[in-house]
């Protein structure tokens, strides 16, 4: 879990009166609070689910931190992959061009997560001194959530970087989302004394958590800021609706026939309740040049890449017509070129992400919009 999202989440608490000075300095200390068995037994308790076995919790040093995730990212991509996609959101501008993409998820893992599990070993894993007072005691029962779930579904550990991957980034956030809710019922239950959860309640610590961000002081691109936030946020936006109107029956099969595919079913729940899913859009090399790289490209990375050009209010608005879209990192002698297709809801809504895409191209140089129907492609020229 980041930082950020338990400070977001610590606040809104006491906003309403739900964390005081007294509590932070008493019985959440890890030295005389409450022992993981019983933290884990509340978590049973709000998520309706029992473990198998408590997982093994571990303290670890931010260094330990970035060494693990490093390792990870090792065992799931190969250096070949890890720079061609560094290339793309290079030519993107979703990355400074000096910037090192495994340099950043290293910095991100020791600088940005208080807590992790990791589903090969079923280690629960706490950063630096997280594991004290309130904060430490909701962050277990976070990740402990991570653990029952794995037990419970099998959490599968996604391909890739972490970036560009549609599909990827929906199963994460799926799973930061469930633990988010956990969190917030398990800390209000605990602070308030209650075992019902107000919907006003829970409805405050989301709207914190949409508000909560990774500040531009921590030296990180702002992509990969907002992209730390998105899962838990969203994710728990989403799973908020589903448990409200479904209870957690609903959310098990979140886990499995009912499963998001799209961070557009993240950004617009209503999306997800109505099955639509992403028409998929298929893009290759232009004649003469060789493909690198080639996959997904969602919602969120959509309104990321319009950003800048357009503004937050506006790129939103282009983006909330998604309705499917591809990449393709091309290569012509030591020169990248980028191919993106989208495929619109409508015509109107292509018209105006057109008019997006264009101001897009204005900022990136070197690069063309064409569009027709609900279609369309921004070609950025190759570029060493």
């Amino acid at each position: 879990m980041t930082a950020v999202v338990l400070t977001a989440l610590i606040a809104a608490l006491a906003g309403i009166g739900l964390v005081t000075g007294e509590n932070d300095s008493n019985e959440g200390q890890a030295s005389s609070g409450p022992s993981i068995a019983t933290i884990a037994r509340r978590v049973e308790r709000v998520r309706q689910l029992r473990f198998d076995h408590l997982p093994r919790v571990r303290r670890v040093t931010a260094a330990q931190a970035r060494a693990y995730g490093l390792r990870e990212l090792d065992r799931e991509t190969t250096a070949r992959e890890v720079a061609a996609e560094e290339r793309l959101l290079k030519r993107l501008e979703l990355l400074p061009p000096r910037a090192s993409l495994r340099e950043l998820i290293g910095r991100t893992l020791s600088s940005e997560v208080g807590g992790y599990y990791d589903p090969r070993s079923g280690t629960l894993s706490l950063v630096g001194d997280g594991g004290s007072g309130l904060p430490g005691e909701i962050t277990l029962a976070h990740e402990l959530t991570h653990a029952l779930e794995d037990q419970r579904f099998g959490l599968q550990v996604a391909p890739g970087t972490g970036f560009q991957r549609d599909r990827a980034s929906s199963e994460s956030a799926l799973h930061e989302g469930t633990a988010t809710i956990v969190m917030v019922d398990y800390a209000v239950r605990k602070q308030a004394g209650t075992a019902n959860v107000p919907a006003s309640v829970r409805a405050q610590a989301l709207k914190a958590l949409d508000d909560a961000a990774v500040p531009a002081s921590s030296g990180l691109p702002r992509y990969v800021r907002e992209g730390l936030v998105f899962p838990y946020a969203a994710g728990a936006r989403l799973v908020n609706r589903i448990q409200s109107r479904g209870g957690w029956a609903a959310v098990e099969r979140a886990f499995g026939e009912d499963a998001p595919v799209s961070t557009e079913q993240f950004m617009h729940p209503a999306k997800y309740e109505a099955r639509e899913r992403p028409v998929r859009v298929r893009v290759g090399a232009p004649r003469g040049a060789r493909l690198v790289e080639q996959g997904d490209f969602g919602e969120f990375d959509t309104e990321q890449l319009l950003r800048a050009a357009n503004g937050r209010a506006r790129s939103a608005g282009a983006a909330a017509g998604w309705g499917g879209g591809g990449f393709a990192l091309w290569r012509r002698g030591a020169r990248y070129g980028v191919t993106l297709r989208w495929t619109l809801d409508s015509a109107r809504d292509a018209r105006e992400f057109a008019r997006a895409a264009r101001r897009t191209a204005g900022r990136l140089g070197g690069a063309t919009v064409n569009s027709s129907g609900k279609g369309v492609e921004l070609r950025l020229a190759p570029r060493i």
